[in-house]
């Protein structure tokens, strides 16, 4: 069921592009100059540009004209991927990025128990 419209999708994409570049956008031409803020800026705007067209290939796979659709972002990767190639991606990613974590909440447990007197 679709009920955004072109406008409803310029608003959403505006607000993507804008949201927290803008916030940091002074801060880092401060840092780098005039002309290599500029220069970063267009390289990253033309970063932002191939990524969303890359994008937007990707809601109707394999083709983008005739291709299925996909709804959501995990039925494009369900079917870009596969559902083997999914679970083992979840696995690397939950071991990557959980694994850290853990650790960092170890230390922090066994920092602050050390400060506390019982």
């Amino acid at each position: 069921m679709h009920e955004g419209s072109w406008v409803t999708a310029s608003a959403h994409i505006v607000t993507a592009v804008i949201g927290s570049g803008v916030l940091s956008l002074a801060w880092a031409v401060a840092q780098l100059g005039w002309i290599a803020g500029c220069i970063v800026l267009i390289l990253f705007s033309l970063i932002t540009l191939l990524t969303s067209f890359l994008l937007a290939d990707c809601y109707r796979y394999p083709d983008s004209v005739h291709g299925i659709r996909n709804p959501t972002y995990m039925a494009m990767v369900k079917s870009i991927l596969g559902s083997y190639k999914i679970q083992s991606l979840m696995f690397y990613f939950q071991d990557i990025y959980l694994g850290p974590t853990l650790v960092k909440i170890y230390i922090f447990i066994s920092n602050f128990s050390q400060n506390l007197y019982f």
